[in-house]
């Protein structure tokens, strides 16, 4: 069982159920709660301003107790803030950019317990410095 100090035991179910929805998984890639990145929520949320925490708190409080289509139709109003009028597309941008975000990065930091993202995409980034040949500095 996770918890959070930031999060409810309500809100990380609401934050699991968006999770799967953005990250429903497949045969390859496992879903967000298969992932266990969740578990690493805190870590993220500790950098995060008092404000957009309160924010996605409320938000993943909401997504909690809605049903799942409900939820996606949300996700997928949010998407298309651009045509939504003045504090109705602001607040469409918030939850698109704030809320996929929070999952994106947990997903894709790869710090879950689960398979290795990384492996999975092919990620493997690293810093090679240039061979300095012998006698220049």
């Amino acid at each position: 069982m996770t918890t959070s100090r930031w999060l409810s035991a309500g809100q990380l179910r609401g934050l699991r159920k968006v999770g799967d929805i953005v990250m429903p998984g497949n045969d390859e890639f496992p879903s967000f709660s298969q992932s266990g990145a969740i578990a690493h929520v805190d870590r993220m949320l500790d950098y995060v301003k008092d404000s957009d925490r309160d924010g996605l708190r409320l938000v993943f409080g909401l997504f909690r107790v809605l049903p799942g289509p409900a939820v996606r139709s949300i996700l997928a109003l949010s998407e298309r803030h651009r045509w939504l009028p003045g504090p109705l597309g602001a607040a469409a941008r918030q939850i698109n950019l704030g809320v996929k975000g929070v999952v994106f990065t947990l997903y894709y930091s790869d710090v879950g317990s689960g398979r290795s993202i990384h492996e999975l995409i092919g990620y493997d980034a690293k810093v090679i410095a240039p061979a300095v040949p012998s006698g220049e500095v």
